[in-house]
């Protein structure tokens, strides 16, 4: 079955970004933001940018993320710093899985690029316990697909989405194991380590997600799912959190995902291209801005969504 079978949804996205507080002082401003990638499940018809400063694009060295860049210098000509992404593309369902046709793009994946999805990153960890765990939880399990849908219906009935306790949202694979508890980045770094320590290549995949009915919005939340490699079938995506929160699709979030949702980057412990400064990024999806070689954190972004159609329904929403 191919992208054009699956439901779809057209629409406009913009991705507005505005610094303030530039020091006067500052000899140089760098900013990293992401760009969505086009595949077989997101088709990007339009892409421009609105800047008053050039800027070029770029993309990481391991997990080849589209990255736009721009360098400021003085002098300034205030402290603030505008810039806004448009898109107009098609989201299609993603669906790949047992009895399903996988896209041609599924399998196209080189054996050595294989390898970094079977290593720990710096949250999603491969420690003992995990690798006891997910030994105990594919215990008599022969195939990919067998230990892969294992892991998943134990994190599904072991973790709740729960983000009113302290460093939900990092992805840390540890803390899930003790607390049981978290979020979309939480539960799907849960079920990477445990792919990984089975010996099943796995990613984290980040984007923007939008809810079904409503045509037009804003917000400024992000969304994160997994997917895992199969020999047969190539990537398979899965959505726990999203599986959790309605449970009438649980066999859905399997090795599908909607049409309502975005993707923006792939993989954790991400390098930039220009390198940054500080530290790797957990994960990639707001701008990731440094003055003088140290992060800026006075950064606002709006993610702002329009369905092409030709009735809209709007609802406004904001937060992380």
């Amino acid at each position: 079955m191919d992208a054009l079978s699956h439901r779809s949804r057209s629409l406009e996205f913009y991705y507005d970004v505005l610094l303030k507080g530039i020091p006067s002082d500052a000899r140089e401003v760098q900013v990293w933001i992401p760009v969505l990638p086009g595949n077989d499940h997101q088709v990007i018809e339009e892409f421009s940018v609105e800047s008053a400063q050039s800027y070029r694009i770029t993309e990481d060295k391991i997990y080849r993320n589209k990255i736009l860049n721009v360098s400021l210098k003085p002098p300034w000509e205030d402290s603030t710093f505008t810039l806004s992404v448009h898109y107009r593309l098609t989201r299609f369902e993603y669906a790949n899985g047992p009895g399903q046709a996988a896209s041609p793009s599924a399998r196209e994946h080189r054996r050595e690029d294989l390898v970094k999805f079977l290593k720990a990153d710096h949250w999603a960890t491969l420690s003992p316990r995990v690798q006891k765990m997910a030994a105990e939880i594919t215990k008599d399990k022969k195939t990919t697909i067998e230990k892969a849908r294992a892991i998943y219906d134990y994190v599904f009935q072991n973790v709740s989405y729960d983000k009113t306790i302290p460093g939900w949202g990092r992805g840390d694979t540890e803390r899930v194991c003790a607390i049981r508890a978290g979020n979309c980045t939480d539960f799907h770094s849960l079920f990477i380590s445990f792919s990984r320590a089975s010996g099943i290549p796995a990613k984290f995949v980040i984007g923007v997600p939008f809810e079904r009915g409503v045509t037009q919005g804003e917000t400024s939340q992000y969304h994160c799912w997994a997917e895992f490699y199969d020999e047969q079938l190539g990537w398979i995506p899965v959505d726990i959190s999203e599986a959790w929160k309605d449970t009438s699709k649980y066999e859905y979030y399997f090795g599908t995902i909607g049409e309502d949702r975005l993707e923006l980057s792939q993989g954790r412990d991400i390098i930039l291209e220009p390198p940054q400064a500080g530290e790797p990024l957990n994960y990639f999806v707001y701008p990731y801005v440094e003055v003088d070689g140290r992060e800026f954190k006075k950064v606002g972004i709006l993610f702002r969504f329009r369905d092409v159609i030709d009735q809209v329904v709007s609802n406004n929403k904001k937060g992380g």
